[in-house]
């Protein structure tokens, strides 16, 4: 009989199963994700999928899928990292570049770009955030901001380059062209699993070294390629420092407010023709301190905003891998 090591922590998994199973019922959702991986070696320590199936009963096609693993699904403003990553390793001096946020005719923030009929608009609610930079935009997740960075600097062409190193798919690069302001920002045909935004996060958190990512642990692995430099040391630090910033001050302040756990991330909630929002939240604890950082992805299916549904999720699951003694 053949036996094989796997890197996930038992403990882990099913706490992050429970908290996420208990938020899940809270929201009225059904379906969702966690992934918790080293960011530095990226070995799997949890991998949630729910629901789980009843190994009792029969079931569907998607009632079996591993959705952190497998599913697909826009991200939203999580994708902003990637445009970001994008711009800077096209021009580092791209993170001082400023756009205008403002107040469109309907009343909404946002902005239009000459080529496209659609206005740029961010979420119902938010103000108008005047000139700001890429470290602002990530912030208060400015989807103004990207839409203008994705089509005056990035480009479809690098855009798609990019998210490919992460194995993350922007469709046909003739739609990408036609969309580029909505994909620069997570819609559109942008489609990614929580494991690979995971895998976004901990390239950010290990200075720019993106790990392929393992969940077996042994001689067996097959997934055993070194990290890839996706980004220069300063510039991942600079993006860790905009996603701190999210934390502390931007669209995860609230719900971050008094965690003991140093957290940096990114809220995401992408838009959908039909029913609620998916939620995402995406990120690396700690931020602060010498303990291995662990890189994360919460998705919720049709949960509504990241910052209220998914990033609470996130929370409890690094205050759990504190208890354990994974992170200190």
């Amino acid at each position: 009989m053949l036996f094989r090591s796997l890197t996930v922590d038992i403990r882990l998994q099913l706490r992050a199963r429970d908290i996420l199973d208990r938020h899940l019922q809270d929201a009225g959702a059904l379906r969702g994700s966690v992934v918790v991986l080293d960011a530095a070696s990226g070995g799997v320590l949890a991998l949630v999928s729910a629901p789980a199936p009843d190994p009792r009963a029969a079931h569907t096609p998607d009632e079996l899928l591993d959705r952190a693993r497998y599913g697909e699904y826009p991200p939203g403003s999580t994708f902003k990292l990637v445009t970001a990553i994008a711009a800077l390793r096209l021009d580092p001096e791209l993170k001082h570049r400023t756009f205008l946020c403002h107040t469109l005719p309907d009343g909404r923030a946002g902005n239009t770009i000459a080529g496209w009929n659609r206005p740029i608009k961010d979420d119902i609610g938010d103000r108008a955030h005047g000139t700001l930079d890429m470290e602002k935009a990530i912030t208060v997740s400015c989807n103004a901001y990207f839409a203008q960075l994705g089509v005056h600097d990035v480009g479809s062409k690098a855009l798609a380059e990019t998210a490919a190193q992460f194995g993350i798919s922007t469709g046909d690069p003739a739609d990408l062209r036609r969309n580029l302001p909505f994909a620069s920002y997570g819609q559109g045909a942008v489609l990614v699993s929580p494991f690979k935004m995971a895998r976004v996060a901990a390239a950010i958190a290990a200075g720019g070294k993106m790990p392929e990512g393992r969940w077996v642990g042994d001689e067996s692995n097959s997934r055993s390629d070194a990290p890839v430099d996706v980004l220069p040391v300063e510039q991942a630090q600079f993006l860790a420092g905009a996603m701190r910033r999210v934390v502390l001050e931007g669209t995860a302040m609230h719900v971050m407010a008094g965690t003991p756990v140093s957290m940096a991330g990114k809220t995401g909630t992408a838009q959908l023709d039909e029913g609620m929002p998916h939620a995402w939240f995406t990120g690396f604890a700690p931020y602060e301190g010498d303990s291995p950082r662990l890189a994360f992805a919460v998705l919720v299916e049709h949960g509504g905003y990241g910052g209220r549904v998914a990033a609470p999720i996130a929370r409890e699951v690094m205050e759990a891998a504190r208890d354990l003694g994974l992170l200190r």
